[in-house]
């Protein structure tokens, strides 16, 4: 893995009426980024609209592209140049599949999804004649979102809850990666008054419960290794669930948190569970090996006062 890459891109999807111009866009891409990406030519939210257009039910297309859209570590490109230049381009050249008047219809389809969608974080909207003279800015911004540092990235989840009903984004999810030298490491979080002493209680049962493994201080009598998947903590509070698995040279840190306060605490949350590992990679004796957290939020959400 590239050791500038700590919140890397799975895909970048792109998306679009037909005629949007994502063959060219597609191709201009791959070559400003020199194929550093997976780009993929539609995918859920063109069989959600789709759906939509032929009356299906929606109820499985709904699903998927949640799915799809609540990985942050998912770009969508939406391409809408304005209707009139579409209009233009079939009476150009034609289209198998559509006439005029379905194109519209899509067109009209698309516009309505982008403009619930381009306020999400991992979301991009380009709308212009020229979508292609926009790829070189759309790489830099997402570079530019490949690389937020671990304590940004609590931003993607508040802006996510910012745009949803209520204020709550449920069960969006996010990986990110450390290179073991944990270089971003601020300890000052464990001082955050608010959140002081639930975070040395965390920290106190999982390095406990690890070093109870170690021993053989367990149901069984039986001394764990590095190897164990009995390196997990469990509660009813925010942070409910981590597990820390350690396979194929990497460390791998599963959290699973229930409630997240996007605007005042998840910053906070984040840095801590950086540290956290931190301390576990550093507890079970792992040198040089990279670290994956994985980060579900079941409800990352605003406050209102």
């Amino acid at each position: 893995m590239d050791r500038t890459k700590r919140f890397p891109i799975n895909q970048i999807i792109l998306e679009g009426p037909d005629l949007a111009g994502k063959t060219s866009f597609y191709n201009e891409l791959h070559r400003l980024s020199n194929y550093k990406w997976n780009i993929q030519d539609r995918s859920a939210l063109s069989m959600l609209i789709h759906a939509k257009f032929y009356n299906r039910d929606l109820f499985v297309e709904v699903e998927r592209f949640n799915k799809e859209i609540k990985d942050l570590n998912n770009i969508y490109v939406i391409l809408l140049p304005p209707w009139d230049e579409v209009a233009r381009r079939f009476n150009e050249r034609g289209d198998e599949i559509q006439n005029l008047a379905s194109l519209k219809k899509l067109h009209d389809l698309f516009t309505e999804a982008s403009n619930e969608l381009e306020s999400f974080p991992n979301v991009i909207v380009i709308r212009s004649k020229d979508t292609k003279s926009w790829a070189e800015q759309t790489v830099k911004s997402i570079i530019e979102y490949e690389m937020t540092p671990i304590d940004k990235l609590h931003e993607h989840a508040f802006m996510f809850a910012k745009v949803s009903q209520n204020f709550d984004a449920n069960h969006i999810n996010l990986t990110y990666y450390d290179d073991g030298k944990f270089g971003l490491l601020n300890k000052d979080v464990l001082q955050y008054e608010p959140e002081k002493k639930y975070y040395a209680g965390i920290t106190a049962q999982m390095l406990g419960k690890i070093e109870q493994e170690l021993s053989g201080n367990n149901e069984y009598n039986r001394k764990e290794n590095i190897n164990s998947r009995r390196f997990v903590y469990a509660n009813e509070s925010c942070i409910s669930f981590i597990q820390y698995t350690f396979r194929n040279d990497l460390l791998d840190c599963h959290f699973v948190l229930r409630s997240s306060n996007t605007k005042d605490t998840l910053e906070y949350d984040m840095q801590f569970l950086y540290w956290l590992t931190s301390e576990v990679y550093n507890m079970l004796k792992i040198e040089n090996k990279w670290v994956r957290m994985r980060v579900n939020f079941n409800s990352a959400h605003i406050i209102i006062d």
